[in-house]
């Protein structure tokens, strides 16, 4: 009688256990899984960070490097594309300036001959060796921040200031491109504010920054279409 009395005190002692402390360590167990799996997806986006660097600087093709973007970076570069054959002058002022700027590079490149081949001219462009993307890398950066399903990294002088946007694709991580030239081109844009220019002329100011050495013809006439 007396071992029942006591068995019986036991288990109405553990079924009567504290649900709020229950609570506390379900949410503590899943704060711990949460932060595990965050610290998974950071390795994953450093890792897809260097091969992506490897990519750029090994010249390697298109499909390589539109692989590791989002679907919308892959449409964007498209259009883009297509935007530096047809826009007209006014037609750019339609544009953002991270655009503008690349369409009249790309008219450069192709009045210049400078494009290696006849495919995907607008990704060489932007990411090869010197493109902008490419510039961008060569800093010194700071770490990855990942939150969630999206990652970011910084300059290593502000690193919670994002420069470059990336997106978790189901199982691996990819740049958005388009989230991320305009982080890049901020500064440039300032001048514009200051000086109250058009996109357009920002655009011709900072390809004369930067090309004037090397080609002269760096003109109004790069606002009119190619072909």
């Amino acid at each position: 009688m007396a071992f029942l009395v006591v068995f019986a005190s036991c288990a109405g002692s553990s079924g009567n256990a504290d649900p709020s402390a229950q609570r506390s360590d379900s949410a503590s167990a899943k704060e711990a899984k949460y932060k595990e799996r965050e610290q998974d997806k950071k390795a994953l986006l450093e890792q897809m960070f260097v091969n992506f660097q490897n990519a750029i600087r090994m010249n390697v093709a298109a499909d390589t490097l539109l692989a590791m973007m989002t679907d919308t970076s892959e449409y964007w570069i498209d259009s883009l594309e297509q935007h530096a054959r047809t826009y007209t002058a006014e037609n750019l002022d339609t544009c953002q300036f991270y655009e503008v700027y690349a369409i009249l590079l790309y008219r450069l490149y192709e009045r210049e001959h400078l494009f290696a081949g006849p495919d995907d001219k607008m990704v060489y462009l932007l990411l090869s060796k010197s493109g902008m993307v490419d510039r961008l890398t060569r800093l010194k950066l700071g770490p990855m921040e990942v939150k969630n399903d999206r990652g970011s990294i910084g300059l290593a002088t502000s690193p919670k200031v994002p420069i470059m946007i990336f997106e978790w694709d189901d199982s691996v991580w990819k740049l958005n491109l388009p989230q991320t030239l305009p982080l890049i081109t901020k500064g440039i844009e300032s001048i514009a504010v200051k000086k109250s220019w058009s996109n357009k002329k920002l655009a011709m100011y900072w390809l004369d920054k930067e090309y004037h050495q090397s080609y002269s013809r760096l003109d109004d006439s790069l606002y009119e279409p190619i072909y």
